[in-house]
């Protein structure tokens, strides 16, 4: 029976960076738990491991147990446009080997040429001892195992594709183009709205927002989240939230929790365990949310599944003019609510936009997002739902002390130490001010603004 969307109260959305859905995921086709689940995951025969390996200069490198969870790896995959073309191969028959992951790694800078019996990073995976929240969320609540990114292409594209249904761009680049957002569209809809991140928020990128991140109107702390959920009235607490991590590529201080590579995944678990605490917290607000938690792309790590094809135009003014003829790479997906039972495994086809197709449903006129992500041939968050009334508390995540506490075991790479660009150091220099000096508040967004550079390319995201 599904799910009567007058339950539905509160819409929380967490999108995580650069992973693929088998190396973060797919070990639960292994797990003797799992069996009956049918996960499309990981396979232990030989005969499998051969065919999905990876081939480079001749050599198959197939996939691979990560076992440090703590620990940066050598490099960050390249992962736009061109780059996952050669990820994915050249289709037969309209179907990709998935063959090149070692191949684009190998031209990444600082990675380990690959040797004969080595071990590409971007061919490992995960388990649960590795990544305990997501196993966590696994086992309880809801994962989809063909959740695609919605372009076979970088993080702000798919991303633009998450909060608009379209992408005017198909590369990264900073500035953003301006383009309408779910903010808006929630803003016109009367619908209450809010980011909580933990340092700059992603959509600082696109100028116009920027006023309204540094007033704090619709964008607070993430440690502000705790209270609001405790103890803001009904009537002002946020119908759709979303919550960001620290960006590894972004201006900040100490780990990222993003899980952007080359950082380790521990900060992400970490993160994604306070995000499940602040929204469970109270009982009236758990009992009438959604979270969906996934990835904006898969970041160059390895995933078996061949992307289907679906057809997407560049949108009016797009800066590029060829569209995409399929999907992007598999990346993991979670619906956590006390909407779905546990351990449901969803193999409907669904991408970021299927997020606008469920907020649309909720909260939009007619059922509505808009007539372009309507007709996208995925399915929606909704479909995902499997309990039709919100009776179950949430469960409480164990002890996980002794993984929290546990540091790097070496001395590399420190996430955020890549220089920023001068649009992301000026504004964090300028929301690190405001926030110390809330006396200089006046007068500031005008200066700030004024500052900012042209759009000018910059390294993926």
């Amino acid at each position: 029976m599904a799910t009567d969307l007058s339950f539905i109260k509160t819409i929380v959305v967490v999108m995580m960076e650069n992973r693929s859905f088998d190396n973060l995921l797919g070990y639960l086709a292994l797990d003797p738990n799992w069996q009956g689940k049918n996960v499309e995951g990981l396979e232990a025969t030989d005969a499998w491991r051969d065919k999905v390996s990876s081939v480079y200069r001749g050599v198959k490198y197939p996939p691979f147990l990560l076992i440090d969870p703590y620990d940066a790896i050598d490099a960050d995959p390249p992962h736009e446009r061109d780059p996952i073309a050669v990820q994915m191969g050249t289709p037969v028959n309209g179907t990709f080997p998935m063959n090149g992951f070692v191949t684009n790694y190998a031209s990444a800078k600082g990675a380990k040429p690959p040797v004969a019996g080595g071990q590409p990073p971007v061919m490992g995976y995960f388990t649960a001892d590795q990544a305990p929240v997501t196993d966590f969320f696994a086992e309880n609540f809801a994962i989809c195992d063909h959740w695609f990114s919605s372009l076979p292409a970088g993080t702000q594209p798919n991303r633009l594709m998450a909060m608009s249904g379209f992408s005017k761009i198909d590369v990264n680049q900073v500035p953003l183009p301006d383009q309408d957002l779910v903010y808006d569209w929630l803003t016109r809809n009367g619908i209450r709205w809010r980011v909580y991140h933990q340092d700059m928020p992603f959509f600082a990128m696109m100028l116009r927002w920027i006023p309204d991140i540094l007033r704090e109107e619709h964008f607070r702390p993430f440690a502000q989240l705790y209270d609001d959920v405790q103890n803001e009235p009904p009537g002002e607490f946020p119908q759709v939230i979303f919550i960001e991590p620290t960006y590894t590529d972004a201006p900040h201080i100490g780990p990222s929790s993003d899980d952007h590579a080359p950082s380790a995944i521990k900060g992400g678990q970490e993160f994604l365990l306070e995000a499940y605490r602040g929204m469970t917290r109270v009982p009236d607000i758990w009992k009438g949310t959604v979270m969906v938690v996934t990835y904006d792309e898969h970041g160059g790590f390895f995933d078996h599944v061949s992307p289907p094809s679906l057809h997407t135009a560049p949108p009016t003014g797009a800066l590029y003019q060829k569209g995409f003829e399929t999907l992007g790479v598999r990346v993991p997906g979670f619906v956590i609510s006390p909407f779905v039972n546990p351990k449901t495994v969803f193999k409907g086809r669904l991408d970021h936009t299927s997020i606008l197709k469920f907020i649309g449903q909720k909260f939009g006129k007619n059922g509505s997002y808009s007539d372009l992500v309507d007709k996208r041939a995925v399915g929606s968050v909704l479909d995902v739902l499997n309990a039709p009334t919100s009776q179950r508390p949430a469960p409480g995540i164990p002890s996980l002390n002794p993984y929290l506490q546990k540091q790097p075991a070496t001395a590399g790479f420190v996430p955020g130490t890549a220089p920023a660009t001068p649009i992301q150091q000026g504004f964090q220099d300028a929301l690190d001010t405001i926030r110390t000096h809330p006396d200089k508040r006046a007068g500031k967004f005008d200066d700030l603004l004024a500052n900012f550079p042209p759009r000018s390319p910059v390294g993926q995201v």
